[in-house]
């Protein structure tokens, strides 16, 4: 079997770290998760995703480029161990919600089959495939597709309830994503200690988080402008299901539709589209003629 390469840059220098752990098991298997990480993702590269593109950071002309070619540049192929902890420990949250949402007939979605591979939408929980009739053991949530097609965008939410016409968000909040989103919300609960200095009070925090982070309702917001004008999936609202990482305790969240949130970056979808097809890129609306990092990348790579 062909050796697995990390390339250069940052993804490198935290590969060759882990080779000086002083327990070599672990640092084996970091090393294995960051040679793994450098595989195809099979994350799409030409379309919009919506996670991308409700960033107050999204660049137009790096989303032109990124579409153009269908890839990254190459010095964007980066990551860290403890960023791949934090996808996988996110995976791992989201199968324990739906498997519940499952059992209990309240997930409706795509499904795939593991002896046939055929993808199917199913209203409740499927007893078998539609394609091979094979059991229900066989068949796998495929989460909820949402696209547009005309403006090249396209994701998945966690979950659909067609008995709550909503869709189903699954976050984990740990003090990262608040120390990003959030910091001044995190400072409220800082307290100071002798030992340590400046801890947070988790069980006050927790009580006061009483709404999801806004890129999160700004995602959700567009996933639910898609349901509806596109994909015929009648959605009023979305419920956010959160677990908090350091207590493992849950708490959820109901955000209605507004669809006045998701017009503006409809518009700069179409607008990227446009450009597109006349092969003529927009300006870098994050610093204008100088350009971003972001569009600066797949420039100063050609």
């Amino acid at each position: 079997m062909a050796s697995r390469v990390v390339k250069g840059g940052p993804a490198l220098t935290e590969y060759l770290n882990a080779s000086k752990s002083a327990e070599p098991l672990f640092g084996d298997v970091q090393k294995h998760v960051l040679a793994k990480a450098q595989q195809p993702s099979g994350r799409r590269q030409d379309v919009l995703h919506p996670s991308e593109i409700v960033k107050s950071d999204w660049c137009h002309r790096s989303a032109f480029h990124r579409l153009r070619l269908g890839a990254e540049p190459p010095d964007r192929l980066k990551t860290t161990f403890t960023r791949e902890n934090i996808f996988a420990e996110g995976h791992q949250t989201h199968t324990k919600w739906q498997t519940w949402l499952t059992e209990m007939g309240r997930l409706a979605g795509d499904w795939r089959c593991a002896h046939c591979g055929v993808v199917f939408w199913h209203e409740t929980t499927p007893t078998c495939c539609h394609g091979c009739s094979a059991p229900a053991t066989c068949l796998t949530y495929a989460e909820v597709p949402l696209s547009a097609d005309p403006l090249r965008i396209g994701g998945k939410a966690d979950g659909y309830s067609p008995r709550d016409w909503a869709l189903v968000e699954i976050k984990t909040l740990g003090l990262g994503s608040l120390r990003f989103e959030r910091p001044e919300f995190l400072n409220r609960f800082m307290v100071g200690t002798e030992e340590f200095g400046p801890l947070p009070d988790l069980t006050r925090l927790w009580r006061q988080f009483r709404r999801p982070l806004p890129a999160a309702i700004r995602q959700t917001q567009l996933y639910m402008y898609l349901a509806n004008h596109f994909e015929d999936l009648p959605t009023e609202k979305t419920v956010f299901i959160y677990d908090f990482k350091p207590t493992q305790e849950s708490k959820s969240f109901t955000v209605t539709y507004d669809e006045r949130f998701s017009e503006p970056v409809i518009e700069a979808a179409a607008t990227i589209v446009d450009c597109i097809e006349t092969d003529s890129a927009p300006p870098c609306n994050i610093n204008g003629r100088a350009g971003c990092a972001s569009c600066l990348a797949f420039e100063e790579s050609k």
